[in-house]
């Protein structure tokens, strides 16, 4: 495998995901495709670079999800798409600071529930190929976040943002 594999948080290979929660309701909203962990957060949310066409970028990437008007909650790693992502900056009120800090500590909440699980805590040794691998590890990710969904539906919802 090549750097581009290599998880700096973790110090090892590994696959990036981009998930989004609905900030008014306990629901699991977007999950996107494996990404290399070496992609910027920013790339994976527009498809690709700032610099190539939007034409040239992944059309199923988030970026293109979103309808007019719809935004995201993003932390510092979103900056770049002001028209898209919400993130923090000095000149917000406290309140609305702190209703974006609520928000993305709920997202890491999220996160937490999702490493809970132990599939997606070690090694991933199934399938033929990478690609093969590549798939059946986005088919578990879809299904832990279902079942996270379920959890949420059924008891155990995230804590309200507003």
């Amino acid at each position: 495998p090549s750097s581009k594999w290599f998880d700096y948080k973790t110090h090892s290979c590994g696959l990036k995901y981009e998930f989004c929660l609905a900030t008014r309701e306990p629901r699991v909203v977007w999950v996107s495709d494996p990404q290399a962990p070496s992609i910027h957060d920013i790339a994976v949310f527009r498809g690709g670079d700032a610099d190539a066409n939007e034409e040239d970028r992944d059309q199923r990437a988030l970026y293109f999800q979103l309808k007019d008007g719809e935004k995201c909650i993003g932390d510092s790693g979103y900056a770049g798409e002001p028209t898209k992502i919400v993130t923090t900056k000095d000149e917000h009120s406290s309140e609305f600071k702190e209703f974006l800090a609520r928000a993305k500590n709920r997202q890491e909440t999220f996160h937490w529930r999702l490493k809970c699980f132990a599939i997606l805590r070690h090694r991933f040794r199934h399938g033929v190929n990478t690609q093969d691998r590549m798939n059946l590890h986005k088919t578990v990710v879809d299904l832990v976040a279902g079942i996270i969904q379920y959890d949420y539906e059924n008891g155990h919802p995230p804590f309200d943002v507003c």
